[in-house]
Order: structure tokens, then C-alpha cells, then sequence
């Protein structure tokens, strides 16, 4: 590859698109999953951890072959690029399968659990397709160490473009007392078929929308020569018990790991809290204001945390990244809630939920949080392709795509453990499922207040795990050796070897 290709803010832009359209999707199953299989479809939360963990342990399965597929891959269209353009239209039809609730509030939990626990492993498939190709690409259209930085910096950037997209548009769309549910309501249907009604067609537009976004990218980004087009010649086993040998790999891997868990857990848990914790309406206006202010901040302070790694070494900046962002953690588990019954804000005006004491905190919470969100965004993801380079250096081979698969398996094998252990940890404090039919009326009911250790337990996982994940991180981040120095060392002695050899 020629260490003197400047990339231009055009490919940038097209290349950060493919992860818009991933994190539409990842952004509304991160925060709206959980919820609406719980509180609109009713599946009990031991069954929904259920879901999670067996679809994550399916998806981690399927990245890392998807990694060697593309590795081996050859087409007019590169060994990436292809996956992302014939892939972009299934992936998109598979996110519309996850919000259809083709049964009544009295189906049984059996039959609940197996239709989410195939929806959810078959659009995995498709984004594994996708995404493991697109996640390789990094490595392949810049070798320079500050150059991906900077390509992981506008990557990041429109990633929270997608997010704000697929989390405050989403939700102003689906839930009930919505655009779309207001319309169901008005046409004559019962609310709870108004309330399923506006998820799938919510979904519809969103994953139509990924689906555009992906194959504009897959179209527009450069795939370049990343030296031979020899195959791994090493097994799955093999190429994994070489990876785990490379002391940069292990701690790289749970530096990237762990920031990541730590991110998942927030999104998964944030409408709980607003809902549990604090008494906001989960689906109004005020509480997409809510998840769009850490957003759009993380989007304006990504350029400092850019800067600061062209001058600094990553793992130094990332350190004050997690502070900033446990600061904010911090003022989130003392954020007063709102006193009375819940869901009292739905009667209230906009004036009167913004002057709140419960909102003024709120919005210094996630201010803080915005602010070093967007480092602990870009810092790990600007690291994890560095080790291709290792790997070329120490077997002599690339496999950009075995080594992103490997990546992926080990996050979602995680990310499923840990979000399964977050939903039985509500269903242990007590948690309720909705909506459910009250047995003295026969009415389906969607909201109540629940149990105080269930609010507890809901600010404490929320605010504290987080915290405590991000703290590893730090560990990890600065064991993992992999400094500028230290990679420019590596690319300087594969670059003699390849004058040896020529």
C-alpha cells in the first residue's frame, strides 16, 4: 500500500456511510429491543436475556467464517466490497422481521421466545455479511497510523449521525402515543395493534433507509492492494491459537472489548432508566431530546479527541475520555426522579418537564457523557486495525478479514453474555414485563409504577457497571503496547522485507 496516499474527505465520507447505516439499526435494537420485546410483546426478561445470548453466540459464530470468506473472496468488486453491495438490500429486510408481533398479548412465552430467537439470529446473519467486510476495509484503505484516525474519526461521526437517526427519529415514530400510532388509533385500530403497527412500519423506512446508505458506500469506497492475494493458508483453529500468542492482539482485543460493553449496556439500559428511574414517558419528545444530546455532542467534540491522538499517543487521550464520561455516569446516578405516579410528565407541558430540577441534572448528565462518549468511540476502533500490520510482521501473511471476524466473534459472544446477565439482573430485582392483562379488568395494560428496588436496581446497573467496564479498559489499553512507535517500527521492518524480497 503507498504510505503516501492522502485520503481525500470524499472517500472518508462514503467509506463513514457504511457505518451510518449500520448504526441506524444498531442504534434502534440497541435501545428499543430489549424494551419492546419486554414491554410491548411481553416476554418475560429471563426469556429475552435467552434471546440475546443465544442470537450473539449464533453471530459470533457466523463473523468469524465470514471474515475468512472474505479474506479468500475474489470478484471485479474486491474481497469487501461485494459483501457490502449485494448484501445491503437483505440486511434491511431482515431489521423489518424483528419488530413484527404476529400474536396476541395471551400467545404464550414459548412461542415469543422462538419467533424473536430466529428473527434475531436471521437479520445477525445478514449484518455479519455486511459489516465484518466493511470493518476489514479500515485496514485496507490506509495503512497509516494517523491517517485511520482521522478515517475512524468521520466513520465515528456519521455512525452518530446514524444513531441520532435511529434513535430519536425512531422513536418519535414507534411506541405508543406516536406519529404513526396516532394515525392507527384515528384509522380504528385497537391501541395495541396501533402500537404494533408503528414499530413495523417504523422499521420499514429505518431499514429501507440502512439499506440505501450501505450500497451507496459499498459503490463509492476504494478497496487497495494490501500486498499478496495469497490465501490463509492456516486453519480456523490455527489462525485463532495465532492471534491469542500476540500479547498486542489479547489486550487491544479487550481494550476494544470492554469499551464497547460499557457503551452496550447504556444503550440497552438508557429507555429503562428514563422510564424506571426518572418517571419520563419512554416514547415522548422529551426523552428523544434526551438520547439526542450526548449524541450530537459526541459528533461536535469528535474533532478534539481526533486532534489530540495526532499529538498524543491513543491509549493516554482515551484515559480522559473514560473520565469525562464517568464524571457524567456519575451525576446520572443522582439525578433526582420525578415524586408522585409514575408517567405524571405525560400531563405536564414542555416548559414545565425542561425547568425540572429531574431535567436540568438530566441534561448536564448526558452533556458530560457526550463529551468523552466520542473518544471512547473513536480511540479503540483507530487501534484495532494496527494489529493487521502485527500479524503481517510476526506470520507473514494479512488476514485483515480472519482478524476483524475474530474481533467481532469474541465482542458479540460478549456483548450477549453481558446484556443477557443485565436482563436477568432485572428480572432478580423484580422487574415487570408489560403489557399484560390485568385480571380484574381484562384490559391489556402497558405502564405501572414498578417496585423501588426495581427503579434502584435499573439507576445503579445503569450508571455503576458502565463505570466499572470503562475502568478495565483503561488497563487494557495501556498493556496493549501499540504506540505510534511501536507501529511505525513494525510497518518500517515490514517495508525492508519487501525491498528484500522485490
Amino acid at each position: 500500500m503507498n504510505d503516501n496516499v492522502k485520503l481525500k474527505w470524499k472517500e472518508k465520507f462514503f467509506y463513514g456511510l457504511g457505518d451510518l447505516s449500520a448504526n441506524i439499526l444498531l442504534a434502534i435494537f440497541s435501545f428499543y429491543l430489549l424494551f419492546f420485546m419486554v414491554s410491548i410483546v411481553g416476554l418475560k426478561p429471563a426469556l429475552a436475556s435467552l434471546v440475546f445470548l443465544v442470537a450473539k453466540i449464533w453471530d459470533a459464530i457466523t463473523d468469524v467464517w465470514m471474515g475468512r470468506i472474505s479474506d479468500n473472496t475474489k470478484s471485479k468488486f474486491g474481497k469487501r466490497r461485494v459483501y457490502m453491495i449485494f448484501g445491503a438490500v437483505p440486511f434491511g429486510l431482515m431489521f423489518i422481521i424483528l419488530w413484527l408481533c404476529p400474536f396476541s398479548v395471551e400467545m404464550s412465552q414459548f412461542v415469543k421466545f422462538v419467533y424473536y430467537l430466529m428473527a434475531y439470529c436471521l437479520f445477525n446473519t445478514t449484518y455479519t455479511i455486511v459489516y465484518v467486510p466493511y470493518n476489514a476495509l479500515t485496514a485496507n484503505i490506509t495503512d497509516d497510523y494517523d491517517q485511520r484516525s482521522s478515517l475512524t474519526t468521520v466513520r465515528i461521526v456519521l455512525a452518530n449521525v446514524g444513531m441520532i437517526l435511529g434513535t430519536a427519529l425512531f422513536g418519535l415514530f414507534a411506541g405508543d402515543n406516536t406519529v404513526f400510532s396516532n394515525l392507527f388509533v384515528d384509522a380504528g385500530y385497537t391501541r395495541f395493534e396501533a402500537i404494533k403497527n408503528s414499530y413495523l412500519v417504523s422499521s420499514a423506512i429505518f431499514g429501507l433507509l440502512a439499506s440505501a446508505t450501505m450500497l451507496i458506500s459499498g459503490l463509492n469506497v476504494k478497496e487497495r492492494d494490501t500486498g499478496s492475494e495469497e490465501k490463509n493458508p492456516y486453519g480456523l483453529f490455527r489462525t485463532l491459537s495465532q492471534f491469542i500468542k500476540m500479547k498486542e492482539f489479547r489486550y487491544t482485543t479487550a481494550y476494544y472489548l470492554t469499551s464497547m460493553l460499557g457503551f452496550d449496556i447504556l444503550l440497552a439500559l438508557f429507555m429503562f432508566y428514563i422510564q424506571d428511574s426518572l418517571g419520563y414517558a419512554p416514547d415522548g419528545i422529551l426523552s428523544m431530546i434526551f438520547i439526542a444530546i450526548p449524541l450530537l455532542v459526541a459528533m461536535a467534540t469528535s474533532v478534539v479527541w481526533d486532534k489530540l491522538s495526532a499529538k498524543f499517543e491513543k491509549h493516554r487521550v482515551y484515559l480522559f475520555s473514560v473520565i469525562l464520561t464517568s464524571i457524567g455516569l456519575i451525576i446520572a446516578l443522582l439525578v433526582p426522579s420525578f415524586k408522585g405516579e409514575m408517567y405524571q410528565s405525560v400531563s405536564a407541558s414542555m416548559g414545565e418537564l425542561l425547568s425540572s430540577r429531574t431535567s436540568i441534572v438530566l441534561t448536564l448528565a448526558v452533556f458530560v457523557v457526550g463529551c468523552g462518549m466520542s473518544g471512547i468511540q473513536i480511540l479503540p476502533y483507530a487501534s484495532i486495525p494496527d494489529i493487521v500490520e502485527l500479524d503481517e510482521y510476526t506470520y507473514g501473511i494479512r488476514r485483515e478479514g480472519a482478524y476483524y471476524g475474530v474481533q467481532s466473534f469474541i465482542y458479540k459472544l460478549s456483548n450477549g453474555i453481558a446484556l443477557a446477565l443485565v436482563s436477568l439482573l432485572l428480572q432478580l430485582f423484580q422487574y415487570k414485563e408489560t403489557p399484560f392483562l390485568d385480571e380484574g379488568t381484562g384490559e391489556v395494560v402497558y405502564s405501572f409504577v414498578q417496585s423501588q428496588m426495581a427503579q434502584d436496581a435499573v439507576r445503579i446497573i445503569f450508571c455503576a457497571l458502565p463505570v466499572a467496564i470503562f475502568v478495565i479498559s483503561i488497563i487494557c489499553a495501556y498493556k496493549a503496547n501499540m504506540g505510534r512507535n511501536r507501529f511505525n517500527f513494525i510497518k518500517e521492518e515490514l517495508a525492508k522485507r519487501e525491498r528484500t524480497v522485490t
